[in-house]
């Protein structure tokens, strides 16, 4: 079974992107709520895919920082983001640090289940 890290400050995000992903079965779902714990959990439970949203503070993207973490720990994680910020520059950032896809929010269930099948 596939293990799949939400990374998300939101537990309403995190709820409705597991309600989804439980949806085919085949998914060990972890969550986490911070860079912290997402770091922590990432060397924990060593997920196959990364669901990580950008913006987990008021302060900064801390969904950056988490990706640069984790690019350090493991150069082969597949990470894939997850924003409300639409931007290309962002976008861009993100594929460059490591990032295999970015998915804007609000989140298509078809779009998500997709991506994930892609890595899957």
């Amino acid at each position: 079974m596939k293990k799949v890290l939400i990374v998300d400050n939101s537990s309403y995000m995190r709820m409705f992107v597991k309600k989804i992903i439980e949806k085919k079965g085949i998914y060990n779902i972890f969550e986490a709520s911070d860079k912290e714990d997402a770091i922590e959990t990432f060397k924990f439970a060593k997920p196959d895919i990364v669901i990580l949203d950008l913006n987990m503070s008021e302060l900064k993207m801390d969904g950056i920082h988490v990706l640069t973490d984790i690019m350090k720990i493991d150069p082969e994680a597949v990470v894939i983001v997850m924003s409300a910020v639409g931007h290309q520059q962002v976008k861009d950032e993100c594929i460059a640090l490591g990032a295999r896809s970015y998915i804007r929010k609000p989140i298509n269930t078809e779009t998500l289940l997709k991506t994930l099948a892609l890595y899957s």
